[in-house]
């Protein structure tokens, strides 16, 4: 096996870790970092004046590129690490507004990988296999201080010295350091120090803003000379090992970061990584803001997503059709990049869309490029090779990600002009999509963003084939159900995401119900599950009446039970605020207090667990305790009520609705 590169970690120097049949190596490189700077000519000869009082900064006149074109600017050579320090008095010196900054705040690595022209886990072809690169799985419980198991490398191991001497042992040979409970972990490593020369350092969590919802990052474990990965983040979860090696082979990222970053970040740093590749200079400060138009203007072209409200009920024979990708498809097959997109020259976009966009090809249609390709071939090859599963998975969450981004005021590739085009051409393929159903024989139940559901006699092939014909977007059948539930809102009208159905082969589809949904006890999936596999038999052209006795008896059964395992009434809550910050005692200040009682601060977007004893007088435990039957009656109640519409919709008789005798 020839060396490749897995790690890439900045100081003065970049280090660069390579892993071969030698094992691990760390080679240093020097790296000459750089900024550039443009502005007015009599503004860029003051800020050289002043940059000349600076010792080891180098500033040389020199032509530049962005995707907007070529510019004559300062390249100013500064260490890394004071990078951040010069653009602040840059921005200080021309008083915010009289330098264009490029090239800076990127990730170090990611900008010493691509003005290297290096790649992280590199192989041959996109079809070949991932490195094999050891790696050192552990997930540790405790109760308190007292160690109840280790799971080290899949091997269950009760006994604390064992375990301790077994991972003392695999580390050193190991890559990638893998845990699971923080908590558990870092006692572990805390115990495991006592007993060797084991050090590690453990870095606060934090809670931050993402579209409207506050989210908390727990604290992370760093040993030196190995790559630590949480097993709880949000990346290793879709798509293991393979999927971090995918992401950071396109993005230049060191996988330590791809574990903690988002799919936005993931997908903004492929594309700064393939703009430095191509000699394009990513600004630092946008300041591209939208042309000023008018109100009607506005708001004719800012629409979003089509949507079409179902009506609730049951339906039989069911198709769903979905685009591929669509709206990375749209920004690719209609050349939708910054600077090709503008109201006056170009090719007219479809529909009702005041844009044009320019015949020379686009920065962001190339980088978004890669990413089809690429995803169109893991698609293929998944069935036969689970490690393209994985890969699949975690482009499948950027290919979402990279249209968001480009609305996002503070992207370097974004323009609001462009998302506008983008969902504009949306809408106008989703309708079109829904006439030529029409016009085949088909009617269509329901609509969103990019798939629509169908129901009646004509030809698939023929929708699917004029379809990609006239919208020049791929679009594929999903699935096909042999009935479908659409459930009602609180409204009673269509919910636009609430609804399941089961496909010819038995599986189900759910969406928007409790055991999709992390704020309902286990209790409630259990249940579902259950009345799920009861409703194989289901079929709204036949007599549901021994059927609907059945769920009956299932539906008393989990009201009325017995309770052996409390853990499965543990409720996920996740506060958005401070304690103090919350006027209402409601659930999340009561069980901030409680937990504050037990000694630990709850941060707004940390998620924690509790089964609810007594709501009224809000009594909580971690670890089971009887539960408030009342307070759990009516999650049950929402439990049940998608069934209850779906036998109310095919049986004249209604079920009860008491709820009496939830427990003995």
């Amino acid at each position: 096996m020839s060396d490749t590169i897995v790690n890439c970690t900045l100081g003065k120097t970049a280090n660069v870790w390579f892993y071969g049949k030698e094992g691990l190596r760390i080679e240093r490189r020097k790296f000459r970092n750089s900024i550039f700077v443009t502005g007015d000519e009599f503004d860029l000869d003051f800020l050289c004046s002043q940059l000349d009082l600076v010792n080891d900064i180098d500033v040389e006149r020199e032509q530049g590129r962005s995707v907007y074109g070529s510019m004559d600017g300062l390249r100013i050579y500064v260490p890394f690490r004071w990078e951040r320090d010069l653009i602040r008095k840059i921005r200080a010196i021309g008083s915010g507004r009289k330098f264009r900054i490029y090239n800076g705040l990127i990730n170090g690595p990611l900008k010493f990988m691509s003005t290297s022209g290096l790649t992280m886990f590199e192989t041959g072809s996109v079809y070949d296999h991932d490195p094999n690169i050891p790696a050192l799985e552990i997930d540790v419980t405790y109760s308190g201080h007292h160690f109840v198991s280790a799971s080290i490398n899949n091997l269950m191991i009760e006994d604390e010295q064992d375990a301790v001497d077994i991972f003392m042992n695999l580390l050193p040979q190991s890559v990638f350091f893998i845990y699971g409970s923080f908590s558990g972990t870092s006692e572990f490593l805390r115990k495991a120090s006592f007993q060797g020369s084991l050090r590690y350092s453990v870095k606060g969590g934090n809670s931050y803003s993402s579209y409207g919802q506050v989210h908390y990052n727990e604290p992370t474990l760093h040993i030196p000379g190995k790559i630590c990965i949480s097993a709880s983040s949000f990346m290793y979860r879709e798509g293991g090992l393979h999927g971090i090696m995918e992401i950071s082979r396109i993005s230049g990222l060191p996988p330590e970061t791809v574990s903690m970053c988002t799919p936005g970040t993931a997908v903004s740093s492929m594309e700064i990584y393939e703009a430095l590749k191509s000699g394009i200079m990513p600004i630092t400060d946008k300041d591209d803001h939208e042309d000023v138009r008018s109100v009607e203007d506005f708001i004719r072209n800012d629409h979003g997503g089509f949507v079409m409200q179902p009506r609730p009920g049951v339906y039989r024979n069911v198709a769903e059709i979905d685009f591929s990708s669509m709206y990375p498809s749209i920004m690719h097959h209609f050349n939708l990049s910054p600077e090709t997109i503008n109201r006056n020259s170009g090719n007219k976009l479809p529909g009702e869309n005041p844009y044009y966009a320019l015949l020379a090809h686009g920065f962001i249609p190339q980088a978004i490029g890669n990413l089809l390709k690429r995803r169109l071939i893991y698609k293929n090859a998944k069935k036969w090779d689970e490690e393209y599963a994985m890969r699949d998975r975690v482009l499948k969450w950027l290919l979402l990600t990279s249209f968001g981004y480009t609305g996002f005021k503070n992207a370097r590739f974004g323009k609001i002009e462009m998302h506008e085009a983008i969902t504009s051409i949306g809408r106008w393929a989703l309708e079109r999509a829904m006439r030529i159903c029409e016009e085949e024989g088909f009617t269509v139940i329901h609509g969103i963003v990019d798939s629509l559901f169908i129901q009646g006699n004509g030809s698939y092939s023929n929708v699917l084939r004029r379809i990609r014909d006239e919208t020049s977007i791929n679009i594929v059948m999903d699935g096909y159900y042999r009935w479908m539930v659409f459930l009602p809102a609180r409204s009673g009208l269509g919910a636009l995401n609430r609804y399941f159905g089961m496909k010819e082969n038995g599986e189900f589809k759910v969406r928007g119900i409790a055991m999709r949904r992390g704020d309902y006890p286990e209790i409630s999936s259990l249940a579902q599950e259950d009345a799920l596999s009861l409703m194989s038999g289901f079929d709204p052209d036949l007599d549901m009446t021994e059927l609907y006795s059945k769920y009956r008896a299932l539906r008393n059964d989990y009201m009325n039970m017995n309770v052996t395992d409390d853990e499965i009434f543990r409720i996920r809550v996740r506060p958005s605020r401070y304690r103090s910050m919350y006027s209402v005692n409601g659930l999340q200040k009561s069980v901030m207090g409680y937990f504050e009682e037990e000694g630990r601060e709850i941060s707004p977007g940390e998620s924690v667990y509790v089964v609810v004893n007594d709501y009224e007088n809000r009594v909580f435990s971690q670890n089971g305790g009887r539960p408030d039957r009342k307070y759990y009656a009516e999650i049950m109640k929402r439990t049940f009520e998608p069934f209850d519409f779906a036998f109310e919709s095919v049986v004249d008789s209604k079920p009860s609705r008491n709820l009496l005798d939830f427990f003995h």
